[in-house]
């Protein structure tokens, strides 16, 4: 694994602004809201690539949709949309990633800056999405098996930082994740479930604003799929076909607007749970090394 040179400060000043000392659970939580809130334009230039990138992947698929039918093309457009969405996010979610860890460095960064350097490490980061998502999605499918997939989800949940600030390979981030997470174990349990419990309210909450006030304004919706058959059905064929292209364009970009926005909450406040356990376990911040 390659030396962290990239997390060590450049000169004695910056080491005495960043006050990395470890955190209390209200002081990650604050800190997540508030550094989006001082960096709001950083943050908004890197998912303005998912708003833009986003928008125009539902509307050539709404496009290339045809009939109310499954079909072989409908299937085929569906899949490659769908891995489409997976490169933005994947993009969209590791520059965030950079950003927030830069930020917490007290570095200066532009929203170019971390997109670049997202997609230098584009395929780390994605092995290390794809390692994490089929060990916990493999684990959940069973009953028996869920247990261990919050497990290994909160011990190789912080990935993302070593990925992009300590340039580790995909499976080296999961290792490097057990690291700093190996006899914490519920305390960063704790704190990941409140992040992804705020970040799922702010969601519901503004789904359901903006729902009443799109429907009250006359702008019709999809009906919800009756049953399984149904929500596989709709995976394939596009609500354009319901409820009309002017519907479908304003819904689908109030949803893209919503999801963008929420995005950064999650990786910041991941970034500060990594910093936190680095200090805690290695001193980083505490002790006179990092400056060697």
């Amino acid at each position: 694994m390659q030396e962290h040179n990239e997390l060590d400060p450049t000169n004695n000043n910056q080491i005495e602004t960043l006050s990395l000392q470890p955190m209390h659970f209200t002081s990650i939580l604050d800190g997540m809201f508030s550094l989006y809130g001082r960096n709001f334009r950083l943050f908004f230039g890197i998912i303005a690539a998912y708003l833009v990138l986003g928008f125009a992947i539902d509307q050539i698929s709404a496009l290339l949709s045809t009939g109310d039918a499954v079909s072989s093309t409908n299937i085929v457009i569906s899949v490659f949309t769908g891995i489409c969405r997976v490169v933005v996010i994947t993009l969209v979610s590791a520059g965030l990633t950079y950003a927030s860890a830069r930020i917490c460095l007290d570095r200066i960064i532009t929203s170019g800056d971390a997109l670049q350097q997202a997609r230098q490490h584009f395929w780390a980061y994605f092995g290390a999405v794809f390692f994490w998502s089929l060990a916990v999605g493999g684990l959940a499918v069973t009953i028996i098996g869920i247990p261990f997939a919050i497990y290994f989800g909160v011990r190789w949940g912080l990935y993302g930082v070593p990925v992009m600030i300590e340039g580790s390979r995909a499976w080296n981030a999961l290792g490097r994740s057990t690291e700093l997470v190996r006899g914490s174990w519920w305390r960063v349990f704790g704190i990941m479930l409140v992040i992804t419990l705020i970040t799922l309210m702010i969601v519901y909450v503004l789904q359901n604003s903006l729902d009443y006030v799109l429907s009250s304004m006359g702008v019709p919706k999809a009906e919800e799929p009756a049953n399984t058959l149904e929500s596989i059905r709709h995976l394939f064929i596009s609500d354009v076909n319901e409820i009309g292209w002017s519907a479908y364009t304003i819904r689908s970009f109030v949803q893209l607007c919503i999801t963008a926005f929420i995005m950064p909450i999650e990786r910041i406040g991941f970034t500060l749970l990594y910093f936190d356990q680095r200090i805690r376990k290695e001193g980083f911040g505490v002790a006179r090394q990092v400056m060697e």
